[in-house]
């Protein structure tokens, strides 16, 4: 019996250090700095929010990396136009400061309860860098290079065709590329999270945390490293 509780209070304590480290890898690079440096972010994503809203639009063109460090719900479609438009809470939105293609908060906005809307069209979208929650759709791609660095919970999805794929995940990521036919791709998993690509060139993939990468396309050539939990599948 008492075997029996040792196991089981030992199970807690693990399961609880994992809950953790999950809850802290999830919450992306800004968060942590945050915390780092005593500066708390209260960030709460999915209530209903019936206050003002208000709406910004920002010069994108698509041409160099986006980064995010507000939580958001992306939407990229590709256009000839090149338009970013952000909506959300109006004080939220009021915060926003964009410099050098970095969208965050200024220091007067340090408890954000509902995320962002924002819209982006442009002939393409050279990367994503997300450092908060985030849940991105990138429809229609047609582009020589696409990187895709996650460090938050971030759910992805995205659609189209480019030459050249880097993907890596460093905080709880899902990442589904399987719709989005690409040359070469180097897929990095450091944290946990799911990746699908769709490569049929050179194929690097590795996996340092706990997760899984599922190839839909058959790669020409695959080099795979597994240090975690995790496993490559292939599933074309």
């Amino acid at each position: 019996m008492i075997r029996k509780l040792l196991i089981v209070f030992a199970s807690g304590i693990v399961l609880g250090i994992v809950a953790l480290a999950l809850a802290w890898i999830a919450g992306g690079e800004e968060l942590r700095a945050s915390i780092r440096d005593g500066e708390g972010v209260n960030w709460n994503i999915g209530e209903e929010y019936d206050g003002p809203v208000s709406q910004r639009s920002f010069a994108y063109d698509g041409s160099r990396t986006l980064v995010l460090s507000v939580p958001a719900e992306l939407r990229f479609t590709r256009g000839e136009e090149t338009k970013m438009i952000v909506e959300g809470p109006k004080e939220a939105v009021e915060a926003l400061d964009w410099t050098d293609g970095k969208l965050s908060l200024t220091e007067s906005m340090k408890n954000l309860r509902h995320g962002l809307d924002i819209t982006i069209v442009a002939p393409q979208i050279a990367g994503l860098e997300l450092d908060a929650p985030g849940d991105v759709e990138l429809a229609d791609l047609d582009q020589p290079a696409l990187s895709i660095v996650s460090r938050g919970a971030v759910e992805l999805d995205g659609t189209g065709k480019v030459g050249k794929l880097y993907v890596r995940t460093e905080g709880a990521g899902d990442i589904d590329l399987a719709d989005m036919r690409a040359g070469d791709a180097t897929v990095r998993i450091d944290g946990v999270g799911d990746i699908d690509i769709a490569a049929s060139g050179i194929v690097d993939a590795s996996i340092s945390g706990a997760g899984s990468i599922s190839l839909h396309a058959r790669p020409k050539t695959l080099k795979s490293t597994i240090n975690g939990i995790g496993t490559v599948d292939h599933d074309y």
